[in-house]
């Protein structure tokens, strides 16, 4: 059996302005948890801080992570990404939002970010019988969290640039531009075996329908992943970096935290993240589980056999 963890924590960025308070406390806290309860060792866990965790440095610490698999179903590989998330304009089309999921290392650059698509090219080389968890501690979305006010905390998600925003609306004007078209060329088509008197009742359902097949033809791929995706929040919130317990600490770690100690490290992937969202009750974000519907039932960090 090999084990292995990459665990990064940022709370210094390049940009003085985008501190944050509780990610190294995040990777203490998720170091801390793999030896204590899931049997890894020093020598299998690798942690970035801070300018160790820039963009380059990511990659290779992945490099790392994701490499010399014993096979048979006896490896196991952990992520945990504690810092910034923010949103960029989509590059190859295939996000009907016209953005793209953004994690941001020390050393963030507008210009070239680190996308959710240079992730997938990594996590697409996985082994299908390797357990692999991604832990993605930060925000996804801009909506405003609503708790009580003895509580402080900041958002971990950067607001994108001007330049970047107006990119992303371009993208969508010229997405809407091609969708009206497509619905205007197929309208009529649909109309004509419909009598006259009943156009103003099917239009409506046509429309939608056109719209529908639009987002199916152009946006439709799905991916089945096979992998273990842990998440903050919903695409719609933030995560907070949030004064819990005396200290700051991202909201989500130390919800998981939590529910792992609270079942002695004993919990299938299903178990922990409804133990998350229970104790994340004061906090506007749902945690999220995305994963193959068998692996729901898995032991946490567990080898697939």
């Amino acid at each position: 059996m090999s084990k292995r963890a990459l665990i990064v924590g940022i709370n210094n960025f390049v940009r003085p302005s985008w501190r944050l308070r509780g990610c190294i406390n995040d990777t203490i806290e998720m170091q801390g948890l793999l030896e204590t309860y899931f049997g890894f060792q020093g020598e299998d866990i690798k942690v970035l801080h801070d300018r160790d965790a820039s963009a380059q440095d990511i990659r290779d610490g992945l490099a790392w992570l994701l490499s010399e698999y014993e096979g048979c179903g006896s490896d196991v590989r952990v992520f945990h990404f504690s810092s910034h998330g923010t949103q960029v304009d989509d590059q190859d089309g295939d996000e009907w939002e016209c953005l793209d999921e953004v994690i941001v290392p020390y050393d963030h650059d507008w210009d070239k970010p680190f996308r959710d698509d240079d992730l997938r090219k990594m996590f697409d080389d996985i082994p299908t019988d390797v357990n692999f968890t991604f832990i993605a501690d930060c925000c996804h979305s801009g909506s405003i969290q609503k708790l009580p006010p003895e509580i402080e905390f900041y958002p971990r998600y950067l607001i994108p640039t001007v330049d970047v925003a107006d990119r992303i609306q371009e993208l969508r004007d010229e997405r809407d531009k091609a969708q009206n078209a497509y619905v205007s060329e197929h309208l009529a088509e649909m109309l004509k075996d419909v009598p006259p008197e009943k156009w103003q009742e099917k239009i409506k359902e046509f429309i939608e329908l056109l719209q529908q097949r639009f987002r199916k033809e152009h946006y439709g791929v799905v991916r089945a992943d096979q992998h273990v995706l842990l998440a903050a929040c919903e695409d719609r919130q933030t995560a907070a970096d949030a004064r819990i317990e005396g200290d700051f600490r991202g909201a989500f770690t130390w919800a998981l935290s939590r529910a792992i100690k609270d079942a002695n490290g004993d919990l299938t992937y299903d178990q922990l993240i409804t133990g998350a969202g229970s104790n994340l009750q004061n906090f506007d974000q749902r945690p999220q589980l995305e994963c193959p519907s068998e692996l729901r039932k898995l032991k946490i960090f567990a080898p697939l056999t």
